[in-house]
């Protein structure tokens, strides 16, 4: 089952070839090996995220769970983190830091024929003068390239912190250049974010704050870009910027923000349902204006999306759907953190890299949420659920996490 989960961590490379969304397959061979087990802290809220979000998905449209275009749009919530289930389902003795560095390796490797020749054709800084001569590379949409070579560029910055190298720092160059072309300015702040976020020394309160920032910030646009005079759930919005990064911004901030804004009013609580944004709805039943029954519903399957994955959340499945995956990247955050520290301390550096790669990636893909559509999109999240997967799967890293915990025990009874 390992060597599954590695074929698909590799072929995060590309989305025009789909198999990497076969790390799910664990789940399909040996479902009912997740009773009887203990599992990390995050698995709980991720638990009850997906319940929350089959249950939505169930009321609203049930049609949907039949449908492929559902799952590569709408629902590519399930593609994205079946692989962390997966993980809970079988075991291997993999060293993951010599995985992950081939992995960093060869993504990087793989792309640079195609980059070169970008270069060669486009020029370095041609996307200043013409945003659409911006470099894909092996994906169809610039913003799912702009998002992998971010969560790559977290890799690599995780591998150099486990075994340092000139190789390694060259490969981080490059792939900062790669991500650099792609002009996509939510992954190119995403990436940066990390830096700050390693000097200042990882805080939790810096975490907290960071994510509470987001959210803010996220509303206050929405509410700042609301006029009381147009009907959002109904109202066709028209792009008159010739400039194709002017006029992204424009309908996020003067249409998509703001619909996600007047869905989330209408039910605050569980939202409208799970992937009802890109949806007309003719008619919403409030009771109390707490919750939205939605009906005369014309449904959609399509890349139309609030392009902030904490609207998005908000306006789909409401406060909880929210609190949900907050939970979840909290209690990630926490869970590799110590991991890192375990292996550093205990393991002699095993799955270090693992570890640093999930801390780091979780708040890369934190901020990229606030400007794109990341929280669930597979170019964005395989490799980290994927990576999730081999350390909860990994015998090493269940010894050495439960020897560090039980010494965090010993040192706290002494005190």
């Amino acid at each position: 089952m390992a060597y599954i989960s590695l074929l698909a961590l590799f072929l995060t490379v590309t989305n025009l070839v789909p198999l990497s969304a076969v790390g799910f397959v664990p789940i399909v061979l040996y479902s009912w090996r997740f009773f009887g087990r203990r599992y990390p802290a995050f698995i709980t809220p991720l638990t009850a995220l997906t319940a929350l979000i089959v249950v939505s998905t169930l009321l609203y449209d049930p049609k949907s769970f039949t449908e492929f275009e559902f799952y590569r749009r709408d629902g590519n919530f399930f593609i994205s983190y079946a692989p962390i289930f997966a993980g809970c389902l079988y075991v291997h003795r993999l060293d993951l830091n010599k995985v992950l560095r081939t992995f960093f390796i060869f993504a990087v490797g793989i792309n640079i024929p195609p980059y070169a020749y970008y270069v060669v054709e486009t020029g370095i800084l041609s996307i200043f003068t013409n945003p659409d001569n911006s470099f894909g590379s092996y994906f169809i949409a610039r913003n799912a390239a702009g998002g992998f070579f971010a969560m790559l560029f977290c890799l690599g910055v995780g591998c150099y912190l486990q075994k340092r190298s000139k190789l390694l720092l060259a490969l981080i160059a490059a792939n900062a250049m790669m991500l650099f072309s792609t002009y996509s300015r939510g992954s190119l702040l995403g990436a940066a974010a990390v830096l700050p976020y390693l000097y200042f020394g990882r805080k939790r309160w810096l975490l907290a704050v960071l994510m509470g920032g987001l959210i803010a910030g996220s509303l206050a646009m929405a509410f700042f870009h609301t006029d009381g005079t147009i009907d959002y759930m109904g109202y066709p919005f028209n792009i008159h910027n010739q400039d194709a990064k002017v006029a992204n911004l424009n309908i996020r901030y003067e249409w998509l923000w703001p619909r996600a804004l007047a869905y989330f009013e209408q039910s605050p609580i569980v939202g409208l349902g799970f992937g009802s944004f890109d949806d007309h709805i003719g008619t919403v039943t409030s009771y109390f204006h707490l919750f939205g029954a939605p009906s005369d519903i014309v449904v959609e399957h399509s890349d139309s999306h609030a392009h902030n994955s904490y609207l998005n959340a908000l306006a789909e499945t409401g406060v909880v759907g929210l609190f949900l995956t907050l939970t979840f990247f909290w209690k990630l955050v926490e869970w590799s953190k110590d991991g890192a520290a375990a292996s550093a301390l205990v393991g002699g550096g095993q799955n270090f890299s693992a570890f640093r790669f999930v801390e780091i990636s979780s708040v890369c893909l934190l901020v990229m949420a606030a400007t794109e559509h990341r929280l669930v999109s597979p170019s964005n999240v395989l490799i980290l659920s994927l990576v999730i997967s081999l350390l909860l799967a990994s015998q090493s890293a269940n010894a050495i996490t439960t020897e560090f915990n039980r010494r965090k025990s010993l040192v706290r009874r002494r005190v």
